[in-house]
C-alpha cells in the first residue's frame, strides 16, 4: 500500500513519455496541419498534466520527493503532516483517481465529443493560478509551479484558440471550460474544509474527491460532434 500511495509519480512519469510519443507520432500522419488541428491539440492535456503530476508529487526542481502535500498542509494551516486532513490517499484519489478519469475522457473522446476534452482543459487552467498566486504572495517556489507555467500557460492559450478557430468552442460557451476547472478546484477545497471540521470521514474525503473528474462529461454534454481532422 506504502508503494501503491507514493510511488505511483513515476508510473505517470513513464505514462506521460508513452502519451507524449502516440501523439509524435500521430502528428507525423497529420503534417504542419496538426498544430491546429483540434483533436491533437487536445490530445495533450493528459500527457502535460502528468509531467505536472511528477513534479508536484514525484521529484520538484529542490530535489524534493513527494513535496507538495507537506506544502498544502502548511497553506491549510497544518504545518504537522500527520496532523493534516489531506493525506496521502487524499492525493491519490485526486490524482490517480479524478484526473485519471478526466483526462483519459478527453484524450478518447476528443474525436466524438471534443467539447468534453476542451472542458478538462479547465482544470490545468484553474490550477495554473492555484500555482502562480501562491508563488507570488510568499515569493516563493511551490512543487509543480515550474510546470504549471511552462506547460499550462502556453498549453490552455493554445487549446483556446485552438478550439475556437475549429468551433468546437462556440461563441458564448467558453463559461464551460472555466466551470469545470472552478468546480473541480472548489469541490476538493470544500472537501478538505469539511473534513477539517470532522463534518466528513476520511473515507468520504477520499470518495468525493475520486469523483471529482466528471465535471467535463457534465458541462460538454450539449456537443456530440466530432472534428474534422483537417
Amino acid at each position: 500500500m506504502h508503494s501503491l500511495l507514493f510511488d505511483w509519480p513515476y508510473a505517470a512519469l513513464i505514462l506521460a513519455v508513452l502519451l507524449t510519443v502516440v501523439l509524435i507520432l500521430q502528428a507525423h500522419g497529420l503534417g504542419p496541419a496538426a498544430w491546429r488541428n483540434p483533436i491533437w491539440v487536445l490530445g495533450w492535456i493528459w500527457p502535460m498534466y502528468l509531467f505536472h503530476m511528477f513534479e508536484e508529487h514525484g521529484i520538484d526542481l529542490l530535489g524534493r520527493r513527494y513535496a507538495f502535500l507537506a506544502v498544502l498542509c502548511e497553506l491549510i494551516g497544518f504545518p504537522v503532516v500527520s496532523d493534516c486532513p489531506a493525506t496521502p490517499a487524499f492525493v491519490f484519489s485526486v490524482n490517480v483517481i479524478a484526473c485519471q478519469v478526466a483526462f483519459g475522457l478527453a484524450f478518447f473522446l476528443r474525436r466524438t465529443r471534443p467539447l468534453v476534452a476542451a472542458c478538462a482543459w479547465g482544470i490545468p487552467l484553474v490550477n495554473l493560478f492555484a500555482h502562480v498566486l501562491p508563488a507570488v504572495a510568499t515569493g516563493r517556489y511551490n512543487p509543480g509551479l515550474f510546470t504549471a507555467l511552462v506547460l499550462f500557460a502556453p498549453g490552455c492559450a493554445w487549446m483556446l484558440w485552438t478550439v475556437r478557430r475549429s468551433g468546437v468552442l462556440r461563441p458564448g460557451s467558453g463559461w464551460r471550460i472555466v466551470a469545470t476547472g472552478v468546480l473541480t478546484h472548489l469541490v476538493l477545497i470544500a472537501s478538505i474544509e469539511l473534513r477539517t471540521r470532522a463534518l466528513i470521514s476520511a473515507a468520504a474525503l477520499v470518495v468525493v474527491n475520486a469523483l471529482n473528474g466528471g465535471w467535463p462529461l457534465l458541462f460538454g454534454r450539449e456537443n456530440d460532434r466530432g472534428v474534422a481532422q483537417t
